[in-house]
């Protein structure tokens, strides 16, 4: 029985990991698995993620791993996050050319090099990226060496978390019968046909394949509705000077729309790096916590607004709309989120916006990647 047990335990590599959202992802899925070993070069979030899982992230540039930096931990799992940039308007849709690609691009070639090969890999990146040269760098290469691809862009709200942050998830196992490293001639046909299908074989809605089979036996197939954000706010936080916008950053905005949200409200929009900061406009939804019978976007009259008692989520908050676990309740799942001290408020909100959701990424681990492993707690 220890044997079986041992079989099914997943190690795992954690490139480009932030603050640990694949790795939060991964322990929320139930199944039985450890990162062995993380990759990332920012020291802030080096710092968080040390804070919380007790290992310090290897900060040598991705793009400079050789073979045997990736060999020695024998990894069989995959979890990448990589930049962003290179597929948005930001970096100027530079893809594969952009600087900031480079790492993604040098874990590609060194795949079909390495002795201990994965045979499992999810990827996060930002909505175009299924656009984008990597893109299909990345899919001919897994699918050369004879893995089997799902590729979808899934926001929090189609899991009922009101929160919308549309991304794009590559969720890669290798076939059973393939070769791990084959570059036979049915490999390359099958990545020719999935290439040539362009963006029908992007799935928009979830459930898709085996979570729709897996989800339907445990009758959980109805769509989930977004839960009001009442849930996840601290109303005592309302009054903190710290996270209230300031009235000049508001009345000098007078041609522009607001996000503005309240307690009831189902849906909050993307929350970026630059949210808390003074782009207040396109960086996440503000709080209104005041004369709630009145609705207003501030457009051509920016005064109205300032009877709102507008103000910015808080970290927690924010770490709460993407899933992160805050509170330890279970003896198998020890790791939760928690700053060190000498993070300020602005360094969590711009660590938190370049995370993901841990509670959609746990379901496409549990449901897609290991679609046949059995998750803890569940075994019989």
């Amino acid at each position: 029985m220890e044997t079986d047990k041992a079989s099914k335990h997943v190690v795992c590599l954690e490139f480009f990991s932030g603050i640990g959202g694949l790795h939060y992802g991964l322990q929320a899925s139930g199944v039985q698995g450890t990162v062995a070993m993380s990759f990332d070069m920012n020291e802030n979030a080096n710092c968080v993620y040390e804070h919380n899982f007790g290992m310090r992230p290897n900060n040598k540039a991705i793009d400079y791993l050789e073979p045997a930096d990736i060999d020695r931990y024998k990894a069989t799992c995959w979890l990448l996050s990589p930049p962003c940039q290179p597929y948005t308007r930001g970096g100027k849709y530079l893809d594969d050319q952009d600087p900031r690609a480079r790492g993604l691009i040098r874990l590609i070639k060194l795949l079909p090099e390495l002795k201990h090969k994965p045979t499992h890999i999810l990827l996060e990146n930002v909505m175009n990226f299924e656009n984008s040269q990597s893109r299909s760098i990345l899919v001919r290469a897994l699918g050369s060496m004879g893995f089997a691809i799902n590729e979808c862009l899934l926001s929090p709200l189609q899991f009922g978390i009101p929160n919308n942050r549309v991304r794009y998830y590559l969720v890669a196992s290798m076939r059973h019968g393939a070769r791990i490293g084959s570059g036979a001639s049915e490999h390359n046909s099958y990545v020719d046909d999935y290439l040539q299908s362009k963006r029908n074989v992007i799935h928009t809605e979830w459930p898709f394949g085996s979570a729709a089979i897996s989800l339907s036996l445990s009758k959980q197939t109805a769509p989930m509705q977004p839960q009001p954000l009442e849930r996840y706010i601290d109303r005592s936080l309302d009054n903190e000077p710290s996270l209230l916008v300031p009235a000049s950053s508001i009345i000098k905005r007078t041609k522009l729309e607001f996000d503005i949200v309240q307690p009831s409200s189902k849906q909050t929009s993307t929350f970026t790096k630059a949210y808390g900061s003074k782009h207040l406009i396109g960086s996440g939804s503000l709080l209104q916590t005041k004369n709630l019978d009145t609705r207003e976007n501030g457009f051509g009259a920016p005064e109205k607004l300032l009877e709102l008692g507008l103000r910015f989520f808080s970290p927690k908050e924010v770490a709460l709309l993407h899933h992160f676990p805050l509170v330890s309740t279970l003896d198998d799942r020890p790791f939760v989120l928690d700053f060190p001290a000498d993070i300020t408020q602005r360094q969590r909100l711009q660590l938190l916006g370049n995370s993901l959701n841990v509670h959609v990424v746990a379901e496409l681990i549990r449901h897609v990647l290991f679609a046949q492993q059995e998750p803890q707690g569940e075994s019989q």
